[in-house]
This record gives C-alpha cells, sequence and structure tokens, in this order.
C-alpha cells in the first residue's frame, strides 16, 4: 500500500482505538501512530515522485478518491506531521495531574484520539484529489477540533467547541458544498482536475464558494470569533490548531482551487483583498487589548492566515509564485507558532495561569518565549522574516490594489511587534519554569526548526 495512504489511514483507525485507553498505554499508541505517519512522510518526502492515483471512479461521478501528490501538498505534509508529532510528545506531560491550571487525572486517551483523528483527517485533506475527498476530511478535521477544543468539559469548552464546529460547518455549507455542487453539475467529474475546464462566470462563483467555506475554516473577516474562544482547548490542540490543521488548511482549500482553476476572474481577487484588509485590521486593534497569552496569540494566527491568503490573492492577479509563497508561508509559520503556543503551556502547566500581566519568568523559558513573539512579528533570524518578506515584494511587484495588503500587513507587524516588546518587558525576570524535561526538550527543538525553517522550505516548496 502507497505510504501516503498510510500516513493518513494509521493515524486515524488508531485514534479510534485510543478512546477506550489510559495512562501510559494510551500515551504509546499516540508516539507509536504520530511517529509512523511522520515517518511515512518523509520516506515519501525522500523518494518524492509527482502523481496523481486515481483510486476510485464512479460512473456518473468520475473520480471520487485518489491521491495527489505534488510540490504543494507534500511538502505540507512533512511540517503537519512534524509539528503534529512534538505536540503529541508534548501533551503526554502536559495533560497530568501536576498541570497546575487545569490537572488531568483521566481521559488522556480521548485527547489523544481527537488529535490522531485531527492529524489523519489533515493529512487526508491534503492529498485529496477529489471534491468529495476534500469534503469528508473537511468535515472530518471539525470534528476533530470539536473534540479536543471541549476536552476539559466545562461550561465555557463546551460552548467553544460547538463555536468551533458549527462556524466553520456553516461555511462549508453556504461556500463549499454549493461551490462544488455547482462545478459538478457542469463537468459531471468530481476531479479537482475538471475545475479547470469550467467557464469563466463559473469559475467565479465556485472561487467565492471556496473562499467562504476557507475564510470561516481560517477565521478570517467576518465569521472569526471562534478562534479565540478556541482557547479553551488544551494547548497541545491549540498549537496544532494554529500551527497546523485548521487555518492553515483553509489557505490550502483555496490554493488548491485556484491552482486547477486558474485564471479565475479579477473582481473574485477584489472581493478577497477587502476582506483581507478588514482582518488586518481587526487583529491590529485588538492585539494591545488581549491579556492572556494564548489569545495574543490567537489574533496573531488570524493576521498570520492574512499572509498566507495573500500569497493565493496574488496568484489570482497573476503572480506564478503566489501560491508556492503561501505554503512557504505556512510551513515557516507552523514551529514559530508552535514555540508560542508551546512556551504559553508552560505558564499554565507551572503557574496555573496565561494572564501575562500576572507571569514572570526567566531562562529557557523567557528567552523562546521572547523570541517566539518577536519571531512571529516578521523579525529574522526565524522563518517568517523570509517568507513574508517574499510575499510583501510580490505584492509591491504586481502594484494597484495589492500595496493595500502590503501595508495592512507591515502595519501589523508592527503593532504586534510593539506590543509584543512591552509585554516581555513586563514578563521577563524571576526565575525559571518548572517544567518536565520532555516539555522543555521539545520547545528546545522548535526554536531550532524555526531558525531553519526557511532554508529547509524554500528547497522543498519554492526551489522544486
Amino acid at each position: 500500500m502507497d505510504p501516503i495512504i498510510l500516513s493518513f489511514l494509521v493515524p486515524i483507525l488508531a485514534g479510534i482505538f485510543a478512546f477506550k485507553l489510559e495512562g501510559k498505554r494510551a500515551d504509546a499508541l499516540l508516539v507509536g501512530a504520530s511517529g509512523f505517519s511522520l515517518l511515512a512522510i518523509t520516506y515519501s518526502l525522500t523518494t518524492f515522485t509527482p502523481r496523481h492515483v486515481v483510486l476510485a471512479e464512479v460512473g456518473g461521478f468520475g473520480e471520487v478518491y485518489g491521491l495527489m501528490v505534488d510540490d504543494i501538498s507534500l511538502p505540507i505534509a512533512f511540517v503537519v506531521s512534524l509539528v503534529g508529532f512534538l505536540f503529541m510528545l508534548y501533551s503526554i506531560d502536559y495533560l497530568s495531574p501536576q498541570n497546575r491550571e487545569k490537572p488531568v487525572h483521566e481521559g488522556k486517551g480521548r485527547f489523544h484520539g481527537w488529535m490522531l483523528i485531527f492529524l489523519g483527517s489533515t493529512l487526508g485533506f491534503l492529498f485529496s484529489s477529489s471534491m468529495l475527498q476534500m469534503l469528508v476530511f473537511f468535515e472530518l478535521m471539525s470534528l476533530a477540533c470539536w473534540g479536543v477544543v471541549g476536552f476539559y468539559g466545562t461550561k465555557e469548552a463546551i460552548r467553544s467547541a460547538y463555536k468551533a464546529l458549527l462556524m466553520p460547518n456553516f461555511g462549508a455549507l453556504v461556500g463549499l458544498y454549493s461551490a462544488f455542487a455547482l462545478a459538478y453539475l457542469k463537468t459531471h467529474n468530481l476531479s479537482l482536475l475538471s475545475l479547470s475546464g469550467l467557464p469563466q462566470d463559473i469559475k467565479l462563483l465556485v472561487f467565492l464558494g471556496a473562499m467562504i467555506a476557507a475564510f470561516t475554516k481560517s477565521a478570517q473577516f467576518p465569521l472569526y470569533s471562534w478562534l479565540p474562544d478556541a482557547m479553551e482547548a488544551p494547548t497541545p490542540a491549540s498549537a496544532f490548531l494554529h500551527g497546523a490543521a485548521m487555518i492553515e488548511m483553509g489557505v490550502f482549500l483555496l490554493a488548491r482551487v485556484v491552482q486547477f482553476m486558474s485564471p479565475i476572474p479579477k473582481i473574485g481577487g477584489f472581493v478577497m483583498l477587502f476582506l483581507l484588509a478588514i482582518t488586518l485590521l481587526i487583529t491590529t486593534i485588538a492585539y494591545p487589548m488581549q491579556k492572556d497569552a494564548k489569545r495574543l496569540l490567537a489574533y496573531s494566527t488570524m493576521a498570520e492566515a492574512a499572509v498566507m491568503y495573500s500569497g493565493v490573492l496574488f496568484a489570482v492577479f497573476g503572480s506564478e509564485l503566489g501560491i508556492k509563497l503561501a505554503m512557504f508561508q505556512i510551513f515557516t509559520h507552523a514551529f514559530v507558532k508552535g514555540l508560542g503556543f508551546l512556551t504559553a503551556g508552560t505558564f499554565s502547566y507551572s503557574l496555573g495561569t496565561r494572564n501575562m500581566g500576572k507571569i514572570k519568568v526567566s531562562g529557557l523559558v523567557g528567552a523562546v518565549w521572547m523570541l517566539s513573539l518577536f519571531g512571529l512579528a516578521g523579525a529574522p533570524p526565524f522563518g517568517i522574516f523570509f517568507s513574508k518578506a517574499l510575499l510583501l515584494r510580490s505584492g509591491a511587484q504586481i502594484g494597484g490594489m495589492c500595496w493595500a495588503i502590503v501595508l495592512l500587513i507591515l502595519l501589523d507587524s508592527t503593532v504586534f511587534f510593539v506590543v509584543s516588546a512591552l509585554r516581555v518587558r513586563d514578563m521577563l525576570g524571576g526565575r525559571d519554569l518548572k517544567v518536565t524535561s520532555l516539555m522543555r526538550g521539545i520547545i528546545t527543538i522548535l526554536a531550532v526548526l524555526a531558525v531553519i525553517a526557511p532554508a529547509l522550505g524554500y528547497k522543498l516548496i519554492v526551489g522544486w
């Protein structure tokens, strides 16, 4: 069997079994399944062969199941499996009775199960070659997100979980189902490749429908409020949700549609530009008001997703590298955002609070917190500096209305940097936090990966 299929099938099946396990047995299954997925993707990357494999066709519907392995899906799958594996390792010690904010005495298997299903459905989504596949894995991701956000079972967690389930699904029903149904009625084939044969007026409608679904998945204006509320999830789940799963898969969805449907009527690009501009204005205004470390990171995720979408926007306006630059931004963002969330997780674990006004840190935790915030603002040497610089240059070369997005990205980054500097100034001091060796090791690995990510990502995505 193709290792690509195993990379998402194994964690999904293991996730179902994990629900019945507890303690070290649940931990072992988590590590084994996520580690296998990482090895399968890494092997596929080192033996990379671009391919479109049709695995199932049904008369009247065309291709319903297959694999699309290319220089977009495979590198993103690699970063998803790598950071996913690290986040899951971190959760072994984070979900414990020693966690001062929310001690966990039971239920590990349930959390691990949802996380493995989350990982598997994300990878399955990446390699989908048909519209039906994308819809199935789109919904499975939403279900897994509901499971992890509501894990603690508090009133706030349950409310946030349903919000995280219903709002993206509203976007899917209004946008993605309608878009794919319209495409199928015109082509009578569910293959993504069939999108290229649509007439221009239908392409515009399909693009706008997919954009509605993608933007709700990525918490862009106007349906974005579910994401800050989803911070009720355990921190390893938040890291995966923000760094390599739901948010980024919205970008990937729209990138796939543009990839197979280009050229797209320019009016679609102007609608997209308008919504991205409002999103960036919202995040810029929100940063100074955030006291909770994870909510600050959540608004940063909204802005970084808008930066990723700008690459897709530039592709709509004719940039040959737009989609690859968007994927490059996904690649570099994953490590820095994961570092930020897992560092915030040490606040919860050791101090029992995420309120930045009550936190004093030094040593390794203080250093990586400072570096992750500055990295997310786009400061070197972290990878976002390089991917964001290439995106901004691409927008400037296109000119016209794209300058509005370029300037808003610069404004957002500047405000986030200033807010981060003020927060860091007030938070540094005291003593290094007491966290387990495993948690400390993982944030150290992420810090290193965040620095080397641009060289690796550029070679795998832009350089291929």
